[in-house]
């Protein structure tokens, strides 16, 4: 049977590394450097393995590494964990914390936000606003609930429920040619364009995009950035349509003639895993939402 480790052990060690020392790690946390020290020597006994090349602890060894992920996600699930069971306690809801995408952040989320206010007692709710697969780790690690996000892969931690399917549209300055374009644009007719990497288009897998994105010389990973990048004319780019609804007026969407150019948003949390009341109350807005936004996003409710 695997030792039990401590998880103030696991604490104090991801403060060391995170603060680059014991000593303002101990400040950090709040113990004497020496207690700091005593705790990194006991889980290390505990281990078997130095987490530490060196006395400086500042380089980590491979057992350390290997720890560190780890540590973060016990460490973070424990934490989320207490502040839900407190909330909880107090009212019988809980709190919510939950994860999303840009464009469900700006769009549907603040709306279900409003809903489940509105109806019985009020709760705390915590949102980050990250990309898919940020949002795929955060389920898994229990930092957050729930995530609104894209499930590229099939993860065995993870259970998907798809809300909706959004196509992704070619994104250029206003003054583009392509800009007041009448027909949805065809691969063809972007083979020259500068294009603006980024991950919501290039998960898709599609060659045509793997084709534009590999002569790419600017890539952004956030909605707000590729959005700025092409209202400043550094090129075009390719985002799901839900982005344009908080987009600059000089910046245009406009179809692609590829039906193969979506992607599937739902929500996520890890199998098995019974919610929070909080969680449930806003899921269930975010699910009523998707299907009465359904025109007005352009989106396929599912």
């Amino acid at each position: 049977m695997a030792k039990s480790l401590s998880l103030t052990g696991m604490r104090s060690f991801v403060a060391v590394v995170d603060a680059g020392g014991i000593r303002p790690a101990a400040d950090h946390i709040g113990r004497t450097p020496s207690a700091v020290s005593m705790t990194l020597k006991q889980l290390e006994n505990d281990l078997g393995a130095p987490l530490f090349e060196g006395e400086r602890k500042s380089n980590l060894s491979q057992v350390g590494r290997a720890v560190l992920e780890e540590a973060r996600a016990v460490v973070a699930h424990y934490d989320r964990a207490c502040s839900a069971m407190a909330s909880f306690a107090v009212d019988f809801v809980g709190r919510c914390d939950i994860a999303s995408v840009p464009s469900v952040a700006v769009t549907l989320l603040p709306r279900a936000i409003s809903r489940a206010r509105a109806v019985g007692t009020p709760f705390e709710i915590h949102v980050r606003d990250i990309d898919s697969s940020a949002i795929v780790d955060a389920v898994e690690s229990g930092v957050v609930e729930i995530g609104l996000c894209v499930l590229a892969s099939k993860r065995t931690d993870v259970s998907f429920q798809p809300l909706f399917r959004e196509p992704l549209d070619f994104v250029c300055p206003a003054d583009h040619p392509f800009a007041d374009a009448r027909k949805p644009l065809r691969w063809s007719q972007l083979e020259n364009a500068s294009l603006i990497s980024n991950g919501s288009a290039t998960a898709l897998g599609l060659s045509e995009i793997t084709r534009l994105a590999s002569r790419s010389k600017l890539v952004a990973s956030n909605v707000n950035s590729n959005l700025a990048m092409v209202e400043a004319g550094l090129g075009v780019t390719i985002l799901p349509r839900l982005c344009r609804w908080k987009c600059s007026s000089a910046v245009r969407f406009v179809p692609l003639a590829d039906a193969r150019a979506a992607r599937t948003v739902g929500w996520i949390a890890r199998t098995g895993h019974a919610l929070q009341p909080a969680t449930r109350r806003l899921l269930d807005c975010v699910r009523e939402l998707t299907g009465e936004c359904e025109k007005e996003f352009g989106y396929v409710a599912i």
